[in-house]
């Protein structure tokens, strides 16, 4: 993951990331969001594969803010291939390549259909499925959630995932803001070896919950229990560890990756990438309720 110049004051944040990281509610609020994440991803061996991982992440994204803002009444905002392409390549996190193999397995899992235009059937549109809108809600809904124990950002409703009218919001302000999106992940170079590969954000949660709920901040789990918990191999899971072992984020006491403890950089590091999450959250609400 390459280094980006970053200028937080770029993405026009309401409240700053500092502000949500000083705040005294930041930690439940944090784990809120852990919490939340994982009871959402855990056992979806099949969905954190298509996009826990940065690249197929924004893709995913891209969609479902393309999905959201286009108006059939002008053809140039239709979610197409092409212009799904066009999006992310132009964000240069995917080739156009490999945007057209993504929609190929969303599509041959049935989160994306692709379906003729009523009046022009040579156009064929892509249709995120009821599962996707819902799964998306529910990410959109746990950070709504933790966003909401600061007082700091406009009320976002009911407790959970938004409505559809909020939603369908919320992922239309999602749309002008994915270059920014992109580099606020990428800024994150602590977290590179979890944000780079597939499940690596399942992983990076994983670790953060269990030394959370060890009163020592050990963990004992090794890359096996991981490996099962993420539906990757083994050998994939102890090449991440290692690559964070390396980047100072973590030790390791025994073979097979038992008794991992996470190091201050980690934290640290994680707080930071929360902290962005939070802002980032709160400009998209605000700018949702604002349209």
């Amino acid at each position: 993951m390459d280094q980006v110049a970053f200028d937080g004051g770029s993405v026009g944040f309401r409240v700053s990331p500092d502000e949500f990281l000083r705040a005294p509610q930041f930690a439940a609020a944090r784990d809120e969001v852990i919490e939340g994440k994982l009871s959402l991803y855990e056992g979806s061996h099949l969905f954190n594969r298509l996009i826990l991982e940065e690249g197929r992440l924004l893709c995913h994204l891209a969609a479902l803010s393309l999905h959201a803002a286009q108006d059939m009444a002008k053809p140039a905002t239709w979610l197409t291939l092409g212009r799904l392409q066009r999006e992310v390549t132009e964000l240069g996190v995917a080739s156009r390549n490999r945007v057209e193999a993504q929609v190929s397995c969303l599509r041959r899992y049935g989160f994306l259909t692709q379906q003729p235009h009523a009046s022009d059937r040579r156009v064929r549109l892509l249709v995120p499925n009821e599962a996707l809108l819902a799964r998306d809600a529910g990410v959109l809904g746990v950070l709504l959630n933790g966003l909401a124990l600061f007082g700091l950002s406009p009320p976002a409703g009911q407790p959970g995932a938004p409505d559809a009218a909020l939603h369908r919001a919320l992922r239309r302000a999602t749309l002008p803001r994915l270059p920014a999106l992109s580099r606020l992940i990428r800024r994150h170079l602590p977290l590179a070896p979890f944000f780079a590969h597939d499940c690596g954000y399942m992983i990076l949660l994983l670790l953060l919950r269990g030394a959370r709920q060890n009163g020592d901040g050990g963990i004992a789990t090794g890359y096996q229990w991981l490996a099962m918990q993420t539906g990757v191999s083994r050998t994939h899971v102890r090449r991440l560890l290692e690559a964070a072992r390396s980047a100072g984020l973590l030790t390791m006491e025994t073979r097979g990756g038992h008794d991992i403890r996470l190091a201050p950089a980690m934290w640290q590091a994680a707080d930071r990438w929360f902290a962005d999450q939070f802002a980032f959250m709160d400009l998209l609400l605000r700018e949702a309720l604002a349209a």
